[in-house]
């Protein structure tokens, strides 16, 4: 451990508090990602019962854009969350978002379709996710903040891995349960109550999240900023006007993740089954199968990104989802089963040594007095204009070009953006954490 880990650790059994911080800061991204999970894989079901149109199209369109509608409000909620966790502390704005995020997933859960209540069914499914994009928006680089400032410097991508591993974890939990209430319950009994039962889930988990996240102490990069009277009154005009060649990194950084998250994970069980013909259980065995390899080679990638340093990982991942998507996607379509498998393990495990770093980077390029604001930004105007169009934009593409790999244009457009940032990103693996704007060591 570094000296300056030393000096930041708060009093009492260090490593104990930090597996709590991690576990804490995670629950909430996992409940994040396992509701977008979930939302994909039933999304022919959703659009049936709440978006009804004459074009099944147009329906299951309608469903991925109240998908999106979640991410327009997640700037809101970075600014919102990320002044109050720069301002006051990050362990408030992280208790409230982990509160409204399980709150909007069960009532996704209990509202009645439209045949039940018109219009209103639809408008109540968009107007949670609305409040979840808030939540959402505050709740992502809350995290990585809390936890960043919890990690040793020299096992930061190692700590900040686990907010990476949640999220494959979450996907990963969320394709197992759609797989087996698909193959379990008749196409009427899945429609009827069985797509409830996985948003319903979510309240005990937030109430879990919370009890954790209210036994949580300050962290001590935050406390000591605090203590030295140099929190920023107004982060967000001070951290757009000193920071702003951090956040334009830090959004160059996740391009790809967003991409390759939404269009790997999220929206391929739908592009398996409705685009390429497999069936519902083989299109989520398939992606189901990839996950597991994805989330066990996690905690090696951050590993390694302690050892090698970021940006080497950073620029290998980049280039490897780049390069490999377009192909492996072209191949899926050949109608065996087996081999769409083996093509889906193989983008995953392209994409290991870029998710698994990706986090670290973001949180290291700010200040303390701005990293709450800082990473909430990058993480989450990317994930609006990216990541909460893709699988609508996924679907229009192949609709309007008749090409069927067409989505993976989307992951190659981000890869080139984010190679391009990794070759200009500056190591800062292993460096202590920035205090203040005026601490230039590992800015860009």
């Amino acid at each position: 451990m570094s000296s300056s880990d030393t000096t930041l650790a708060p009093p009492g059994p260090a490593d104990t508090r930090r597996r709590r911080a991690i576990t804490a800061a995670c629950i909430g991204n996992f409940i994040e990602y396992y509701d977008f999970v979930i939302y994909g894989y039933f999304a022919a079901v959703i659009a049936k019962l709440f978006f009804p149109a004459e074009n099944e199209t147009v329906s299951l369109m309608l469903t991925f854009a109240a998908f999106a509608v979640s991410y327009v409000a997640r700037p809101l909620g970075a600014v919102v969350f990320g002044y109050l966790g720069d301002r006051f502390g990050r362990r408030l704005p992280l208790t409230i978002a982990i509160l409204m995020i399980a709150t909007c997933t069960t009532v996704i859960g209990l509202t009645p379709t439209y045949a039940a209540i018109g219009i209103a069914a639809p408008i109540i499914i968009t107007v949670a996710r609305l409040l979840q994009g808030i939540s959402v928006g505050g709740e992502y680089g809350g995290a990585l903040a809390f936890v960043s400032e919890y990690a040793p410097d020299r096992r930061r991508s190692f700590y900040t891995g686990w907010i990476t591993f949640s999220i494959g974890l979450a996907t990963l939990v969320g394709a197992g349960v759609a797989s087996l209430l698909t193959a379990g319950l008749s196409q009427a009994d899945l429609e009827s109550w069985g797509w409830r039962l996985p948003f319903l889930v979510g309240m005990p988990l937030g109430l879990v999240g919370l009890y954790l996240r209210l036994r949580l102490e300050e962290t001590p990069h935050f406390a000591k900023v605090q203590q030295h009277l140099a929190v920023e009154k107004a982060p967000l005009r001070t951290g757009m006007r000193r920071e702003w060649r951090s956040l334009l990194l830090g959004m160059g950084l996740f391009a790809a993740p967003v991409y390759t998250i939404y269009i790997y994970f999220i929206y391929s069980p739908t592009y398996l089954t409705r685009e390429l013909g497999y069936t519902a259980a083989e299109g989520q065995v398939a992606n189901l199968i990839a996950l597991a390899f994805y989330c066990v080679l996690l905690p090696f990638g951050a590993r390694a990104g302690d050892r090698f340093g970021r940006r080497p990982m950073l620029l290998i991942g980049a280039a490897a989802v780049t390069l490999v998507t377009f192909p492996a996607f072209t191949a899926l379509g050949s109608g065996n089963i087996v081999s769409a498998t083996l093509l889906l393990v193989l983008t995953a495990i392209c994409f290991v040594p870029l998710s698994s770093v990706n986090l670290a980077a973001i949180a290291e390029i700010f200040p303390t007095t701005f990293r709450y604001t800082g990473a909430s930004l990058s993480l989450n105007i990317p994930a609006t204009l990216l990541g909460g169009t893709a699988p609508l934009l996924a679907t229009l593409l192949i609709a309007q070009t008749g090409v069927l790999a067409a989505p993976a244009w989307l992951v190659l457009a981000g890869g080139v953006v984010t190679f391009a940032a990794a070759v200009v990103y500056r190591e800062t693996g292993g460096r202590a954490l920035r205090q203040s704007a005026d601490d230039r060591s590992s800015a860009p």
